[in-house]
């Protein structure tokens, strides 16, 4: 019978034995000759100071389900999140402590106050950085964009990311990453081992729990199933000009929402072109607004160029949105069988693949219950316990 002690023992990293034990009740590691002493692992915090994006809502996600889940650790396993002495939301954890240190705040906080504070401790990234020179240290890449397409950053930011990846690269114990797609990426930028990138792909249950704001849709005068629905930061890799350009195509009377922040201290700036009024640009719509966007969207379309997982696809299908989506990338990963593929780089096949999907209303209740059994497989209790396996493994190669 699978224990979780005798998996924590095994040197290889076994997804699908993590996976049986998901909705098991088996409690974890409670054997003396494993660990005798409590084993203090610290996370670097400073994501709870951030403004919200798709690395701080992961970042969130993953530590409120793992602090459910360290119960089944307990004693042997204590989770200690080391932030910055400034203000933030009180994510009100009941087994993890939050504790402020140091003087400084942001990349100086980060970079050089943390490490001094650490007592020579495993040190958990979960937000896409962690501090250079420290080598006692798990970090989780989200994908290697800063190396494949540069273009999308602004010069500061695809600097300083490059370098500390890259210092990372040199001394870190092991890496997480959310997709096949992004270990082979970054494995091949960062010139490592594709050994040291732990896959934990993410969750997308977390919209179950948000309420519903239907207000949007009178406020901006949509009506149910008469749009579709793209959700992405203001990127030029994310191919709204080419998408805008196949809906402008149609024969078939459809809308095109566009959703999503431009953050232009990290992205260049680029404008959405709206090439006719049929394409309505939201901007940024809290969780709510969003919900509602997508249970009365006809479809959700996926464009992308580059993407290292992408959570708004699953977010669709969680909740009934059937996904037409480019073939690039992780996507194909990610949205399996349940989704409609399309060239992100051809108009035309772009087009036809949209009338299509628009034509066949069978087609659509059929990938709409595609789609449902396509996001069961990722919840944030699978990541969660995943990361919580990671963490021992790297604690005991340390």
């Amino acid at each position: 019978m699978f224990r979780a002690f005798d998996f924590v023992q095994r040197e290889d990293f076994d997804k699908t034995a993590i996976d049986m034990q998901v909705n098991k009740s088996t409690t974890f590691i409670k054997d003396e000759c494993f660990v005798k002493e409590t084993a203090i692992v610290y996370v670097n915090g400073r994501f709870l100071t951030q403004p919200v994006t798709g690395v701080q809502r992961y970042a969130l996600e993953l530590m409120r389900h793992m602090d459910w889940l360290l119960e089944e650790f307990a004693p042997k396993l204590e989770l200690v999140c080391l932030v910055p002495p400034q203000d933030f939301p009180n994510p009100s954890w009941k087994n993890i402590e939050i504790r402020p240190i140091g003087r400084t705040e942001g990349n100086l906080w980060e970079q050089f106050e943390l490490p001094f504070y650490l007592n020579r401790q495993l040190l958990f990234s979960p937000a896409n950085i962690g501090p250079w020179y420290y080598s006692k240290q798990l970090v989780m890449l989200h994908d290697a964009s800063v190396f494949a397409i540069p273009k999308t950053y602004s010069f500061a930011f695809r600097i300083k990311y490059r370098f500390v990846f890259r210092q990372l690269a040199k001394r870190a114990v092991f890496f997480m990453t959310n997709s096949e797609f992004s270990r082979q990426e970054l494995a091949h930028y960062l010139r490592i081992d594709q050994e040291r990138f732990l896959v934990t792909p993410l969750g997308s249950d977390h919209m179950e729990s948000v309420e519903v704001d239907q207000s949007i849709l009178e406020r901006e005068k949509l009506t149910p199933n008469t749009y579709l629905l793209l959700v992405a930061s203001r990127s030029r890799h994310k191919n709204y000009e080419t998408v805008i350009q196949a809906v402008n195509l149609l024969e078939q009377d459809i809308k095109l929402v566009v959703v999503g922040g431009n953050f232009q201290q990290v992205f260049k700036k680029d404008e959405l072109v709206c090439a006719r009024a049929g394409v309505l640009d939201l901007g940024y719509v809290t969780d709510q607004e969003l919900k509602s966007l997508y249970e009365n969207a006809l479809g959700f379309i996926a464009p992308s160029l580059y993407e290292g997982f992408g959570l708004p696809v699953l977010e669709a299908m969680q909740l009934g949105c059937p996904v037409i989506s480019s073939h690039a990338a992780s996507l194909p990963e990610v949205a399996g069988d349940a989704a409609l593929y399309f060239d992100p780089h051809n108009v035309l096949d772009i087009t036809k693949v949209v009338d299509y999907f628009l034509s066949n209303p069978d087609l659509r209740d059929n990938m709409r219950q595609k789609g449902y059994h396509q996001a069961e497989k990722f919840t944030w209790s699978i990541t969660a316990r995943q990361t919580l396996e990671n963490i021992w493994k790297a604690y005991r190669m340390t």
